[in-house]
């Protein structure tokens, strides 16, 4: 059934398909297809040679190589640049303050999501010192724009895998946008190479300037301005996180869970509060203008 209801949702306009295990359409919780493929072998064994990835000037040993068995180099979801992927997060410019607050959040169990178990293991395994260096790091670098928005009513046709990654699948095929962002990497070596923008979104038409009336005035009373908390340019403003020019699929993920009591706490239940009266066309809409700005 299950394939089937996959199999309809793209042969005719996509809608908000929801996973069981998800508080929000498959497109934004990069639920992976059932359909995947197993990932391909490492590479190694033969072929073409595989770039080595470039790395951030001055990048900390655990960024890099981990804290033993417990704590997984952050660099190894969040890419080498700190930019991350739609699936995971980019940390690039987050300011400390909001930093170090969602490594206690995560340790704590308060921040829920698709890989929320994942981070509260490495958050636990490490120190109030190590979570301050880190927010540090990644603080003092500057925020880059990463994916580029396009607004379309078709996209090339593309795929989940089983890591959770949007990829395009081979051939000429288009899909119907419908009323979701396709994001994946228009050029997938450019992840590990620090290039940008790496991804591409396709959203769709109109998405842009709805986003912005609703950003800019909280659509007569949908919502709130965005700027009273983000800041003017939403590139955020003491420990409020920048908004501008992130994923748009990492952002509708995180209205989402917002909405949904995936993410708790103090700050989390204003957020709810701001974003609870969206509907799925407002949470593509603002994911889509947020994205479309300038970060720095």
């Amino acid at each position: 059934m299950k394939k089937f209801a996959w199999l309809l949702a793209t042969a005719l306009l996509p809608v908000t398909a929801m996973a069981a295990d998800a508080p929000g359409p498959d497109w934004a919780f990069m639920t992976p297809d059932a359909n995947a493929p197993a990932p391909a072998a490492a590479a190694g064994g033969g072929g073409a040679a595989v770039a080595p990835p470039a790395y951030q000037a001055g990048a900390l040993k655990i960024v890099l190589s981990g804290k033993g068995d417990a704590v997984r180099p952050c660099n190894t979801c969040h890419t080498p640049s700190g930019m991350g992927q739609p699936e995971s997060a980019n940390i690039r410019g987050l300011n400390a303050e909001y930093f170090a607050r969602q490594m206690q959040d995560f340790k704590s169990g308060a921040r829920g999501g698709p890989r929320s178990a994942a981070m509260a293991g490495f958050a636990k395994n490490m120190s109030d010192d190590d979570i301050k260096e880190v927010a540090t790091y990644y603080s003092g670098l500057k925020a880059a724009q990463w994916t580029r928005i396009s607004e379309s009513n078709v996209a090339p046709k593309t795929m989940v895998g089983r890591n959770s990654q949007r990829t395009k699948v081979e051939g000429t095929d288009t899909e119907q946008v419908g009323n979701r962002i396709i994001e994946f990497a228009n050029s997938p070596a450019a992840v590990r190479q620090m290039a940008e923008p790496a991804f591409i979104a396709f959203v769709p038409p109109g998405a842009l300037n709805g986003g912005r009336t609703l950003v800019s005035t909280g659509g007569a009373g949908k919502t709130q301005a965005c700027s009273g908390c983000h800041g003017d340019k939403l590139q955020g403003a003491d420990d409020i996180p920048g908004i501008a020019g992130r994923s748009p699929v990492y952002i509708a993920r995180q209205i989402y869970s917002f909405k949904n009591g995936v993410r708790k706490g103090p700050m989390a239940d204003i957020m709810k509060t701001v974003v609870g009266k969206l509907s799925d066309d407002d949470v593509v809409q603002i994911s889509s203008y947020v994205s479309s700005l300038d970060p720095s």
